[in-house]
């Protein structure tokens, strides 16, 4: 499980569209949640984990928190970047953070985190399965050699 060489599995590339901004000409909250989510099945799919194939194996990831700090608004047509890493939790679940910020170098405009529970066919697993186990250990070796946040 390994990304291309010259990819940053790590990073998604967001564009704001005309229909994510409020009457204030802002994106609206919940639109983050979205980013957010694209940004981790990007990450997981760099390393070969297909949710489209985990799902018809019977295993799905619901969210069971989310947080998110908002430092700047973003605006029709900002180029954004979402950078995720995995982080630290106790509990067997995918935990993850990120940080939104604008490509150009504009700065910091949020940061978040989320944690998703692992479900398998028989309910919640208190386990992991070995190909979670294999992303989870990828996902950490590619943040390695990342500088720290």
């Amino acid at each position: 499980m390994s990304p291309e060489a010259d990819t940053a599995p790590h990073q998604h590339e967001i564009t704001v569209r005309l229909r994510e901004v409020d009457s204030f000409g802002i994106v609206w909250h919940g639109h983050y949640a979205d980013w957010l989510e694209c940004a981790r099945i990007a990450y997981a799919a760099a390393f070969g984990f297909d949710f489209a194939t985990e799902l018809e194996r019977g295993y799905t990831t619901p969210l069971i928190e989310l947080a998110v700090q908002y430092r700047h608004p973003a605006r029709f047509g900002d180029r954004l970047l979402v950078e995720v890493r995995t982080d630290d939790d106790p509990r067997p679940v995918f935990a993850f953070r990120y940080r939104i910020v604008r490509r150009d170098g504009g700065g910091l405009l949020a940061t978040a985190r989320t944690v998703q529970a692992l479900v398998g066919p028989r309910g919640l697993l208190v386990g992991w399965p070995p190909r979670a186990r294999a992303l989870l250990a990828a996902l950490r070796a590619h943040e390695a050699t990342l500088p720290a946040w």
